[in-house]
């Protein structure tokens, strides 16, 4: 079956409990971020906006890419989507909340996302 292609974080709202974390990484296959929730694929997205992330790399997979010289999913983005108009809330640069940027960049084969706090 193939799973819903969407643009914007909005979009993903709708296949997805916002009230649940979600695992996000970059799917080499398709040129897109797929978005997981409960182990499944819920959709596929150009971009994703994310708070209260926690980035995860597995070990074990990232062995086994060593050891095969194939590339796995072994890491990934784990929080909750929120929709992108609210990404203005999130960025207080005034100092008196936390402020969270998000970027992507490829670093070796895997590409990796970062979180820069101020």
């Amino acid at each position: 079956m193939t799973k819903p292609f969407v643009e914007t974080s909005k979009e993903v709202l709708q296949y997805i409990d916002p009230t649940k974390k979600v695992r996000v990484y970059r799917n080499l296959h398709k040129d897109c971020i797929s978005v997981k929730q409960g182990g499944l694929v819920r959709c596929h997205a150009t971009n994703v906006v994310l708070k209260d992330c926690k980035f995860i790399v597995s070990e074990a997979g990232q062995r086994r890419v060593r050891n095969e010289k194939k590339k796995n999913v072994h890491a990934f983005v784990e929080g909750y989507v929120v929709d992108a108009r609210r990404s203005l809330e999130l960025l207080d640069f005034s100092g008196r909340r936390s402020t969270t940027i998000h970027t992507k960049q490829t670093i070796g084969n895997s590409p990796t996302y970062h979180t820069m706090r101020g």
